[in-house]
């Protein structure tokens, strides 16, 4: 599975990331190689998050299309892209895009689970969802 990445230089050398068909995954680098590097990185770990908390993977789109949404929201938002920016398909780690989620039966006191329910909600969540993105974050500790 691959998805188009956004490569916009900046003044100083530098690349902002972003893909088009997946809002909210972003990345930049100091220069084009470490731009790819991170595209790939940012890739990898956007997808993993939506399979961890349920989500489907949006279908990857052609390079012609990311292009063109890009301009779209760039007109709509008022800004242009720079005449250099660069699209290049970025592969996403085929484990994290065919992970598969795995029903998990647990026991909670109830009063943990009414906490947990009000967070979810309270982040727009649900409640695997926050189980999932708690367990990542504890797990990043050690």
């Amino acid at each position: 599975m691959h998805y188009p990445a956004t490569l916009a230089p900046k003044d100083d050398g530098r690349y902002d990331v972003t893909f088009a068909d997946l809002p909210g995954c972003v990345s930049q680098g100091e220069n084009l190689e470490d731009a790819l590097r991170m595209a790939e990185e940012a890739l990898h770990l956007h997808l993993e998050t939506m399979i961890e908390d349920g989500d489907a993977l949006p279908a990857p789109s052609s390079i012609e299309a990311a292009k063109a949404k890009d301009e779209e929201d760039a007109a709509r938002e008022g800004y242009k892209l720079p005449g250099n920016t660069l699209y290049q398909f970025i592969v996403a780690d085929p484990e994290a895009a065919v992970d598969a989620t795995v029903r998990l039966s647990i026991s909670l006191r109830a009063s943990v689970i009414r906490r947990i329910d009000r967070l979810a909600k309270e982040l727009g969540l649900s409640r695997s969802g926050l189980i999932a993105v708690a367990a990542r974050e504890y797990a990043a500790r050690w």
